[in-house]
């Protein structure tokens, strides 16, 4: 696909279907942190290891989890919507990782974006609560010391690194809830791994309703049977989204997805 057709796919994306009305929220940031994300998608080959660089924005009241490729991607799409002119080649880069998070401090809830075939979807629920272990030991991270905790979180078993010198209870993807920001988290078997590359004090101001993609509201039951069905058959949800693409296609993507499922065999979240 060249780099017109991607583009305007991804602003078909956030233009097209159902759209819903939500309130994201909105305000200057305190902070912009990334982390190297590193997770092997077959349990037994170490060689299937994937790594994205993720970001995560924090305001007072909420923080915005996203692909740094996710994120230019869809700041190319949006400047191109404007300007019609394509940006440079070498610029483009794809995302592995398609879904966004955004956690809400003071409702203590949580809104959770992904593109499944041609439709992005979102559902809301209450933020994740964790039992985390604080232990003694300590170790240096980009400067800031750090104490380490455990907690069990869908399958698995984590430790984390945080620092006080950071008083926000945060963290990437979905954890939360110690007295500092996590700023290394892996589970026992270094399957799934985040480690933070930057940190620095931010003034921007976020609307994370213009950063996303206009999501269609679902329920997370809704979104499981979606994701599960696209696994499956993704040829059952390409065609939804108001572009057709031929059969011969469709039948292809069917035959890799089955070829995937077997061998992705690792997810992070092995319970619900």
């Amino acid at each position: 696909m060249n780099i017109k057709s991607l583009l305007l796919v991804i602003i078909s994306l956030g233009t097209g279907g159902l759209i819903y009305a939500q309130n994201f929220p909105k305000d200057t940031l305190r902070y912009e942190i990334t982390y190297d994300y590193s997770y092997q998608v077959n349990k037994e080959d170490t060689l299937s290891k994937q790594k994205e660089l993720m970001a995560l924005y924090i305001a007072k009241d909420f923080s915005y989890y996203i692909s740094l490729n996710q994120k230019k991607l869809l700041d190319m799409a949006r400047d191109y919507e404007v300007s019609k002119v394509l940006p440079d080649r070498k610029a483009l880069s794809r995302s592995k990782i398609n879904y966004t998070i955004v956690k809400e401090y003071s409702t203590i809830k949580s809104i959770f974006i992904d593109r499944i075939g041609q439709g992005t979807y979102t559902y809301n629920q209450n933020l994740d609560k964790f039992d985390w272990k604080l232990q003694e030991e300590q170790k240096d991270i980009l400067g800031y010391n750090c104490k380490k905790a455990t907690t069990e979180f869908a399958g698995r078993t984590y430790v984390a690194w945080y620092t006080t010198e950071i008083s926000i209870a945060d963290g990437p993807y979905k954890f939360r809830g110690l007295p500092g920001l996590i700023l290394s988290i892996y589970d026992t078997n270094k399957h799934y791994q985040f480690t933070v590359a930057s940190i620095k004090n931010s003034s921007s101001f976020c609307n994370t309703g213009e950063q996303l993609q206009k999501p269609t509201q679902i329920t997370y039951e809704e979104y499981k049977q979606l994701k599960k069905r696209y696994k499956e058959k993704p040829s059952s949800l390409i065609n939804s989204g108001g572009m057709t693409f031929p059969k011969e296609m469709l039948d292809l993507a069917d035959q890799r997805a089955k070829e995937k499922m077997k061998f992705e065999n690792n997810p992070m979240e092995l319970t619900d």
